[in-house]
């Protein structure tokens, strides 16, 4: 089964799940034994490592420290609503964009239907404490919650072995960076640091 979140991107979280439209599966089962559902986003498909790098505030190497429940959006009262999944990024290396004063970054991303059912976003399953890779991320912009999120599924790379593991499915930006050891990856977003005015 595959929903669709519709509005702006999953880059911009379900920022406004308010926009979101969900079919309810017809089963009751309890959310502990819920599996996973794919849902796809309008998030924009870009094209080159170029171009990732360009839209993202940050790109860190990092591993996932803590996991935790988020903020709910959406009308949890009988609409359609997604709970977020916290991330605590703890950087060991900034490849792009102004690092963090402390080497911790906050990361929101989609977590959950209302009824605990966990969410995959355009591929991506979500992340999990220890996830260890590189992470080209957005700050959201809210004064009041300080937490950048994953541009899009293009935008996570998990160490996986001697390479790298992105989100699934039929992309050729993310099948040519999955292709990438890390050290290459890292040497690419370095190389176009030092070409960039």
């Amino acid at each position: 089964m595959r929903w669709r979140l519709l509005g702006p991107a999953a880059a911009i979280l379900v920022a406004v799940v308010a926009g979101v439209t969900l079919t309810r599966p017809d089963d009751d089962e309890p959310p502990a034994s819920r599996a996973p559902v794919a849902v796809s986003s309008d998030a924009p498909r870009l094209t080159s490592l170029e171009e990732l790098v360009a839209a993202s505030d940050l790109v860190v190497r990092a591993e996932v420290a803590a996991t935790e429940r988020g903020r709910v959006f959406g009308d949890p009262n009988g609409g359609a609503s997604v709970e977020s999944r916290l991330l605590t990024l703890e950087v060991t290396d900034v490849l792009a964009g102004a690092g963090p004063a402390d080497d911790a970054v906050l990361v929101e991303e989609e977590g959950w239907l209302e009824d605990g059912t966990p969410l995959i976003v355009d591929g991506a399953a979500p992340s999990r404490t220890g996830d260890d890779g590189i992470w080209f991320l957005v700050r959201v912009g809210d004064p009041d919650v300080p937490v950048h999120v994953v541009v899009s599924a293009q935008g996570r790379y998990l160490v996986d072995g001697d390479g790298l593991a992105s989100a699934s499915g039929d992309d050729p930006l993310i099948e040519a960076l999955a292709g990438l050891s890390v050290d290459e990856l890292t040497a690419r977003i370095a190389a176009l640091q030092r070409s960039s005015p």
